[in-house]
């Protein structure tokens, strides 16, 4: 049986997510590892999703795939710190 590992991935830049998950789970595969994609809105949320799968016991790794923009709004800067 393969190792089970989680990949939050945020959504908000979903063209950027999906090439992020594609990327991911190739390097899963090829490890022999199975991957479970768990999506959330942004990367804001992306901490509380990897706490919430690593508690849970069901996997042997976490990984976060998200992307942070500068652009015009001060939301970058939210997400960052």
């Amino acid at each position: 049986m393969s190792d089970l590992y989680a990949a939050v991935v945020g959504r908000f830049y979903e063209d950027l997510g999906r090439r992020l998950v594609a990327g991911a789970t190739g390097v899963f595969a090829s490890a022999g590892a199975s991957v479970e994609v768990h999506e959330v809105p942004g990367a804001f949320e992306l901490p509380l999703a990897a706490k919430y799968c690593a508690e849970s016991g069901r996997y042997t790794g976490v990984v976060c795939l998200g992307v942070v923009i500068r652009g015009q709004t001060d939301h970058y800067e939210h997400v960052c710190r």
